[in-house]
């Protein structure tokens, strides 16, 4: 099982959508074929995919998401499961932020709110809790705290631009998500 969080979720789900990069935030070339060839990838592979709760939560305010339009999509998807924030991903980050407090650093290093950083962390804990081996991010707080946790992170610069065969097409994988 791997697990999407917001940013890789958007482009799957939002033609339009991009995600910027490094100091100079720039825009990763092909990040939604990239995501749409890992999808093809997992799918392949039977690989489970997780959309923890918060995460669902942030695309469905993107302004003018359907939001009916996107819970059909992803209802409709024998690959992607939806993870709940239930009372094991309520202990394991409770636990991790105890630790955290202990250490005199709550938000471990990060410049982010603390709303921020509690929706961040429920991520990391469904995620953790539900067995994923891989959190795909391109969010900075996301996948520190991920990390730091023990789970490998990828981010959209990471994935391969999927090419068609013998040409520098990029591919249009069939899916059964309808962006």
């Amino acid at each position: 099982m791997v697990a999407f969080d917001s940013t890789i979720l958007s482009l799957l789900l939002f033609p339009d959508a991009e995600v910027h990069h490094g100091k100079e935030s720039k825009a990763v070339e092909h990040a939604r074929g990239r995501v749409l060839g890992l999808v093809r990838e997992l799918e392949e592979a039977k690989e489970q995919i997780l959309v923890p709760t918060p995460s669902l939560a942030e695309v469905l305010v993107t302004e003018g998401a359907d939001v009916q339009d996107v819970l059909t999509t992803l209802r409709g998807s024998s690959w992607i499961r939806v993870g709940d924030f239930d009372e094991r991903a309520a202990l394991e980050l409770a636990m991790r932020l105890r630790a955290a407090i202990k250490a005199g650093d709550p938000r471990e290093g990060l410049r982010i709110t603390k709303s921020a950083m509690k929706f961040d962390r429920q991520i990391v804990a469904i995620a953790l809790v539900s067995g994923a081996r891989v959190l795909y991010s391109d969010d900075d707080g996301v996948a520190t705290f991920a990390a730091n946790c023990g789970l490998a992170v990828k981010r959209v610069a990471d994935l391969p631009v999927p090419f068609s065969q013998g040409s520098l097409q990029l591919e249009q994988p069939d899916s059964d998500v309808t962006p």
